[in-house]
């Protein structure tokens, strides 16, 4: 399949990340050094980002992916994790899932698309959408191009401007998400889940208790950073992956044969 980064162990545990609005699947590069052995990830491009720039991101195409690269794993058991806008495709992915998903990993995502909350986020948009009008999504995406390797190494950085990226694609993902409760959406969730967040992300954290207490298998950790966890605090999303990993095999070997 193309336009997805593969790394890790061949073979082992899987691991499906999906990257945040705007980035691409090279985002994942500092997670893809950290990470433990025996685990594998499949880094996909989404709709509308990176080598799919051209078409517009879409929940339906997303979760499309997903089951493409669900199907292309076969038996295998499969952690479905996400940053952002990929935490929660995760969650959704892993909502409708069958039973090859072991776990779900959602960073920066609690916070409902509902209600208040919802139109909250949207509202939101509104200056970066004044500003890519005002000066033009080309010149948006090269000053963050320019601002990139301050915020990671140069090798990671280069990679992810190769790649491209994609202004417009953030208003198109909270239209897309217009709606999507993440309080039902974990309930409906029957492995383990590990939300992660950066513990100055407001107001997405405000939704923690509330996720706590609509799944007894979801757990919340936090990471010294803000948004963006999976880029900006590579280290804990890939040990709340182990995490999840682990308390699969263990929910699994407790069950009777």
């Amino acid at each position: 399949m193309p336009y997805v980064d593969r790394h890790g162990t061949p073979g082992g545990t899987l691991a499906i990340v999906l990257h945040g609005a705007v980035a691409n699947c090279k985002t994942w590069l500092p997670l893809a050094r950290v990470m433990p052995p025996g685990i594998e990830l499949w880094c996909p491009d989404l709709p509308g980002h990176g080598g799919r720039r051209d078409e517009p991101f879409a929940l339906a195409s997303s979760l499309a992916l997903v089951d493409a690269l669900l199907a292309e794993a076969g038996p295998r058991r499969t952690v479905i994790a996400g940053d952002s806008l990929g935490g929660y495709l995760a969650l959704a992915a892993a909502a409708r899932a069958d039973a090859r998903v072991a776990g779900v990993v959602a960073g920066g995502c609690t916070w409902s698309m509902t209600g208040w909350r919802g139109a909250l986020a949207r509202a939101s948009d509104g200056p970066p959408v004044f500003l890519e009008r005002l000066v033009g999504s080309a010149r948006l995406e090269r000053v963050a191009a320019t601002i990139l390797p301050h915020l990671t190494d140069d090798a990671t950085a280069r990679a992810i401007v190769e790649i491209g990226l994609r202004v417009r694609a953030r208003s198109e993902s909270l239209d897309a998400l217009r709606g999507m409760d993440v309080v039902a959406l974990t309930r409906a969730i029957a492995v383990p889940i590990g939300f992660v967040n950066g513990m100055f992300d407001w107001p997405t954290r405000a939704g923690e208790g509330e996720l706590l207490r609509a799944n007894a298998g979801a757990t919340v950790s936090l990471a010294r950073t803000g948004h963006g966890v999976g880029f900006f605090a590579a280290r804990a999303f890939a040990n709340v992956i182990a995490d999840v990993v682990r308390r699969a095999r263990a929910r699994e070997g407790s069950r009777p044969r």
